[in-house]
C-alpha cells in the first residue's frame, strides 16, 4: 500500500503545481513598477537590482576559430511559395498561441487616467482628441479579448495655464500554470512540426 500512497502524493504535488497561478503587477506613476509572483514567489522584474561588477582577469583567453557553418538559404530550397506558406504558418501559430492564452488571462484589475496638457486651449483639444482615439479601441481590443474584472479609463483634458501631462496606470494580472503546460503541449509539437519542414 506504500507505493499508493506515493503515487497519490506525487499526483496530488502536480495537481497543486498545475493549480499554482502565476501573477503580474504593474504600475506608473512617476516611474514604472513591474513584479512577478509565481505563487508565493515574488520576482521583481523592474526596477532590476544594479549587477555588481566582475573583475577583469588578467589573464588574455586564447582565441579559437572555429569554422563558421554556411548558411542556408530558405528562398532557393523552398522557394517564394515555400517559403510565403512557412511565414503563413508561423503567423497562424503566433496568433492561435496569442488568442487562447488571452481567453485564460484574468485581469483583476487595470485602471488608467491620463491629464492632457498642451502649449494653449487649441493645443489641449487636439491632444485629447488624438489619446481618446487611440485608448479608447486599443482598451476595447484588450476588453474584449481578456477576461476583465475591474477597469475604468479616464482621459481628462486640463485646460489650465502651466499645466502639466500626467499619466497613472496600475493593472494586476493572472494565469494558472495548467493552462501554461496545455499550451506549451498544443503549439509546441505544432512548432517542432514547422521546424522539421524547415529542415526537410
Amino acid at each position: 500500500m506504500l507505493w499508493l500512497y506515493i503515487l497519490l502524493g506525487i499526483l496530488l504535488l502536480i495537481t497543486l503545481l498545475l493549480l499554482l497561478p502565476i501573477k503580474i503587477y504593474a504600475s506608473y506613476s512617476n516611474d514604472f513598477y513591474c513584479v512577478l509572483y509565481i505563487g508565493l514567489l515574488k520576482l521583481g522584474l523592474y526596477p532590476t537590482k544594479p549587477k555588481q561588477k566582475k573583475k577583469k582577469s588578467k589573464r588574455v583567453k586564447e582565441r579559437t576559430t572555429e569554422p563558421k557553418d554556411e548558411k542556408t538559404n530558405l528562398l532557393k530550397e523552398k522557394g517564394l511559395s515555400g517559403l510565403i506558406e512557412i511565414i503563413k504558418k508561423i503567423a497562424e501559430l503566433a496568433v492561435g498561441v496569442l488568442k487562447d492564452l488571452f481567453k485564460h488571462i484574468i485581469i483583476k484589475k487595470l485602471l488608467l487616467s491620463i491629464k492632457i496638457a498642451g502649449k494653449d486651449a487649441a493645443d489641449t483639444a487636439i491632444k485629447y482628441g488624438e489619446c481618446c482615439s487611440a485608448v479608447y479601441p486599443a482598451i476595447s481590443v484588450i476588453t474584449g479579448a481578456v477576461n476583465f474584472k475591474n477597469y475604468g479609463v479616464d482621459i481628462s483634458p486640463d485646460f489650465n495655464e502651466n499645466a502639466e501631462s500626467a499619466i497613472n496606470f496600475e493593472t494586476e494580472a493572472k494565469v494558472f500554470v495548467l493552462w501554461l503546460v496545455v499550451f506549451a503541449i498544443k503549439y509546441g509539437i505544432k512548432g517542432i512540426k514547422l521546424l522539421l519542414e524547415l529542415k526537410d
